[in-house]
C-alpha cells in the first residue's frame, strides 16, 4: 500500500499545481501555498518555540536556528533583516520527486520561512523569496523583514 501511496502522490501533487496555476489568481495561490507551507513547517514550530524561549538575543536566535532547524542554507542578520541562500532546493517533495521545480510551488518554501520566523519572533514577518530555482535561478535567496513596531503594536 505505501508504493501506491507514493505513486498516486507523484501524479496527484503536480496536478494539483497545475491546477492552481490555471484556476487561481497569483494572490489566491500564494495564500494557499503558503498554507501548505505552515503545515509543512509544523513540526518545525515546536522547536522553534523552545528556541526563542533559550534565545538570549538575536544573533544567538538564528545561531540556534541554524543548528537545530533543517534548512538549505544559514541564517544571518543583514541590515536589519535576516538572510539566507540556498545553492539547492530545500524542498523535501522536490529532493524525493514527488514535485518538479515550479514558480508555484515556491511559494510554499516562502510560507514555511514566514511561519518558521514568525514564531521565532514572536510576530508577523514578510518574506520576499528573491531568487527560486523554481524560477529558473541558480539559487534560493529569501529575505525576512521583521515589521517595524508602531505606537500601537503593545508589547
Amino acid at each position: 500500500m505505501p508504493e501506491l501511496a507514493e505513486s498516486i502522490a507523484r501524479r496527484w501533487l503536480p496536478a494539483l499545481i497545475q491546477a492552481l496555476d490555471r484556476c487561481t489568481t497569483e494572490e489566491q495561490r500564494v495564500e494557499i501555498l503558503e498554507l501548505w507551507g505552515r503545515a509543512c513547517g509544523e513540526p518545525d514550530l515546536e522547536e522553534v518555540r523552545r528556541i526563542r524561549l533559550e534565545a538570549r538575543d538575536p544573533q544567538h536566535l538564528l545561531q540556534l536556528i541554524n543548528e537545530r532547524v533543517p534548512w538549505c542554507g544559514q541564517w544571518v542578520w543583514q541590515d536589519g533583516k535576516i538572510h539566507t541562500v540556498c545553492a539547492g532546493c530545500g524542498c523535501p517533495l522536490v529532493s524525493v520527486g514527488y514535485v518538479e521545480y515550479s514558480p508555484t510551488f515556491c511559494l510554499c518554501s516562502r510560507g514555511w520561512v514566514k511561519a518558521v520566523f514568525t514564531e521565532a519572533l514572536g510576530e508577523e514577518v514578510q518574506v520576499e523569496l528573491v531568487q527560486a530555482i523554481g524560477r529558473g535561478d541558480e539559487r534560493c535567496e529569501f529575505v525576512v523583514w521583521p515589521r517595524p513596531r508602531t505606537s500601537e503594536t503593545p508589547g
